[in-house]
């Protein structure tokens, strides 16, 4: 059985599963092992506690907070095991501790024979060293009702770290809803295989680092995950390859178009990390105000004036949206570079001039707010199920389908993707228009919509924690050019293949 660290992006490969997936998984499993399921809970316990003790050594009081169900069940085998350690436990029952039934009840008695004691919330006094949150995990069904709402807020209220026993209490395993409130973890253990809703959502809010324990059983999952987990280190394979020889006609050609008046910053991002991506020519299309003032400072980047410009099929590709606007000038443009039938990435004001079914060979990026305006919905209904608002928007698109935000989820013909990396300092404007030029470069390059998606997507966030390690608040869109570069070239520091110490057996 083996715990693997999730912030080490080259150590994990697998997919992400929904929660029925796992928990039949399971039962296939253990029946294929001849194991009881009992089992399969002494084993996500102890993954618990000898989790627990290696992240927080000097805790020495821990309160481990039980529900009625399964998850509760693992909380009595992590408190059973600490007070065989010697470690002061508190167990707090929610609900009635008679009312246990199956593995939970056995748990239960198991702890009771070792001379565990139950108490309630009220009983508590003091404040612990640590506490383990085994309230709901998968459990949960809809917003919490009482008295899980009271639990889960006395637990966020100690402000003393938490380990979440597969799920923070609160989350929605497939989704990363949180109804009502959810227990903010320190550090989360997710059993079997990784929940979807533990990287996209509300999951990074709540789940703080995350841990796999696959129970010894991973191997004998017979279902296809419901989505594969992209990382850095695996994608960067399908970077563009260059002969030693290789000129700059045949390392991409890509036309950025929009700029509109007051809104040059957003094209001149796209462009330039068009060209640290490797495009041979990037040529920028925008509103004559601007124009000759795009390439002061990048005079590698070509300028155009709209209207006037035609020579679409110049480009091997095009990036339409950044800066573009929303009025006459605006629309015409896009009618305009829509017709030249190139690949393309379509963002901002062109995802909501955007009508029906996408150009074929197109990548649309939307954040929530852009999704819901397409879907007709409210931004609430997107954030509630990203999973099934990126499959609609494949659907009613035809396009490849990024949508932006924590857990970044692509949707194409090879289904349904989630980039784990990035961080909260990459909330800024300009980092949108960054990732069109990303993506827009390999289009330019020769790769298809979906693998320069997926390849753009990693990169991006890579880059961004690359260059969160100078300070995450006041990061900028232009910081990740330079990280962008290094990633491409393989000489990052930070971007090592060394085995994490903390992730072994």
């Amino acid at each position: 059985m083996s715990i693997t660290g999730l912030e080490k992006p080259h150590i994990l490969t697998q997919g992400l599963w929904l929660l029925e997936q796992i928990k039949l998984g399971e039962r296939q499993a253990a029946a294929a092992m001849g194991m009881a399921m009992f089992e399969l809970m002494s084993r996500a316990g102890l993954a618990a506690f000898e989790l627990a003790r290696r992240q927080w050594p000097d805790a020495r009081h821990w309160w481990v907070f039980c529900g009625g169900g399964n998850n509760g069940g693992d909380g009595y085998v992590v408190a059973r095991l600490a007070r065989a350690a010697g470690i002061r436990v508190q167990l707090v029952q929610m609900g009635d501790a008679e009312a246990l039934t199956g593995d939970a009840a056995t748990a239960r008695d198991h702890y009771r024979a070792d001379g565990g004691a139950i108490e309630t919330l009220g009983a508590l006094q003091g404040q612990p060293d640590l506490v383990i949150d085994a309230l709901l995990g998968t459990g949960l069904s809809g917003e919490p009702r009482e008295p899980a709402r009271q639990h889960i807020a006395a637990i966020n209220r100690l402000g003393v770290p938490v380990l979440a026993v597969d799920l923070p209490s609160g989350l929605c395993a497939d989704t990363g809803c949180i109804p009502a409130e959810a227990v903010a973890a320190e550090t989360t253990i997710s059993f079997v295989g990784l929940k979807t809703g533990l990287l996209t959502g509300r999951g990074p809010d709540v789940c703080g680092r995350v841990w796999l324990a696959d129970l010894g059983i991973q191997h004998r999952l017979e279902q296809t995950p419901a989505m594969q987990l992209l990382h850095w280190q695996s994608q960067r394979a399908f970077l563009p390859g260059r002969r030693r020889g290789a000129h700059k006609g045949e390392t991409g050609r890509l036309l950025v178009a929009g700029g509109h008046a007051g809104m040059s910053g957003a094209i001149r991002l796209a462009g330039e990390a068009a060209l640290r991506c490797g495009t041979g020519l990037v040529r920028l299309v925008s509103h004559p105000e601007h124009v000759q003032l795009l390439n002061l400072t990048r005079p590698e980047l070509m300028t155009a004036v709209f209207p006037g410009f035609d020579q679409w099929d110049w480009a091997d590709a095009l990036v339409l949206g950044p800066g573009l606007g929303r009025d006459d000038w605006s629309h015409t443009l896009l009618a305009a570079a829509m017709h030249a039938g190139k690949p393309m990435v379509i963002d901002a004001d062109a995802l909501h001039l955007l009508k029906g079914k996408a150009p074929a060979r197109a990548v649309i990026t939307p954040h929530s707010g852009e999704a819901a305006a397409l879907l007709g919905c409210s931004v609430a209904e997107v954030e509630s199920n990203r999973l099934d608002a990126v499959r609609q928007l494949r659907e009613q698109t035809g396009a490849v389908v990024v949508l932006k935000g924590a857990g970044s989820l692509i949707a194409g013909d090879d289904g349904l993707a989630l980039c784990p990396h990035g961080n909260p300092g990459m909330a800024s404007g300009g980092m949108g228009d960054l990732l069109s030029g990303i993506i827009g470069a390999f289009l330019a390059q020769g790769l298809a919509p979906e693998a320069a998606a997926r390849l753009g997507v990693c990169l991006h966030a890579r880059a961004g924690d690359v260059a969160a390690g100078f300070g995450m608040v006041g990061m900028l869109a232009s910081d990740l050019l330079t990280p962008i570069r290094s990633l491409i070239n393989r000489t990052d520091e930070h971007d090592n293949n060394k085995p994490d110490p903390d992730s072994g057996r």
